[in-house]
């Protein structure tokens, strides 16, 4: 039976994650509407159904070695690869669709997987290991963006301004990091405390999901190869974004795009609490892009496609999970 205090900390968490989301939806409205609406549309046009499909069809494939990644780090399921791939793409599609945070989508990527037949201690423990392997690498892909960055300015000197507050983000993200891993490292006790906050169902499982997370970290081969997946597909998804550019007529050099993506990854992640960056991610993208030769209006015609692909992709896979977990709940009727 649910405390009556965690049902409080739960609904409060719910509404402050919408009135984020509302908030970020009138920031982004605004900064649409300052570089002009007209000119930010027109930008979009050039891409047409064609391009539009394609970028689909990348950002859908970088998936099967994220999911890879993932099953890498959990233990005695073979043959079950699929399940991660699915779960990852359920995660990534909460997080784009749903009015909450990142943590919401842990959720469902883990319960994706347990519909594959992966146990819930081995979903759910695996899913956090693999995070904190994310983690580490976008860390990793973000200091490549901030030398790039520094590189393009010509160092600090006069540029302070600029670059101070994306090392803050970036010391943030570190925190961040470095707590949720830490989490881990403290035992049985702290693993029980985040497993009743992110999967309630798997309570009773604590002691097999701590092993699972002792497991993962004993193999450090699967570690290794894990955090190198995540990081080529880091830069994986930056070609993503240089493939929509050039649609748009827009191309950037790779790696001003990687910059542009590694640094907006930061700065989101620095503004975790707001729901798919919404505000965030599209001042991110009209501070960065002119710094590369990306004009502003161009800027955010890449941050609408992108929100237009993740919609395009996250509304049916949560539909078909909605359906799997009905079938599954009627099976058990």
């Amino acid at each position: 039976m649910s405390k009556p205090g965690a049902n409080g900390s739960g609904r409060r968490a719910r509404v402050g994650a919408i009135v984020a989301a509302v908030i970020g939806l009138a920031v982004a409205t605004a900064v649409i509407g300052y570089f002009n609406v007209g000119a930010v549309l027109a930008a979009i046009a050039p891409i047409g159904l064609a391009g539009f499909l394609a970028v689909i069809a990348a950002q859908v494939v970088l998936f099967i070695p994220l999911g890879l990644a993932w099953w890498l780090v959990a233990p005695a399921t073979p043959g079950q690869a699929p399940a991660f791939m699915g779960g990852r793409l359920a995660r990534e599609a909460a997080s784009d669709v749903l009015p909450f945070s990142a943590i919401g989508g842990l959720v469902i990527a883990a319960r994706v997987a347990v519909l594959g037949e992966v146990t819930s201690a081995v979903a759910f423990g695996s899913c956090v290991v693999d995070i904190s392997v994310e983690m580490v690498a976008q860390l990793i892909y973000t200091l490549v963006g901030v030398a790039l960055l520094a590189h393009r300015l010509g160092g600090f000197a006069g540029h302070g301004q600029l670059l101070w507050p994306v090392l803050a983000s970036l010391a943030i993200a570190v925190s961040v990091a470095g707590s949720f891993i830490a989490t881990q490292k403290r035992g049985l006790d702290a693993i029980e405390r985040l497993v009743r906050r992110m999967l309630p169902s798997a309570v009773e499982q604590t002691a097999a999901v701590a092993q699972v997370i002792s497991e993962a970290y004993n193999r450090p081969v699967r570690l290794v190869v894990c955090l190198a997946i995540h990081i080529l597909c880091w830069f994986g998804a930056a070609a993503g974004t240089w493939l929509i550019l050039d649609f748009i007529g827009h191309p950037l050099p790779f790696l001003s795009v990687v910059a542009i993506e590694s640094l907006l990854f930061a700065i989101r992640n620095a503004a975790f609490v707001v729901p798919s960056g919404l505000g965030v991610q599209e001042g991110g993208y009209a501070l960065l892009g002119p710094l590369f030769g990306l004009p502003a209006e161009a800027a955010l015609a890449l941050s609408l496609l992108k929100r237009a692909r993740d919609i395009v992709i996250g509304v049916p896979v949560l539909l078909v999970w909605q359906l799997l977990e009905g079938r599954r709940s009627l099976r058990e009727a």
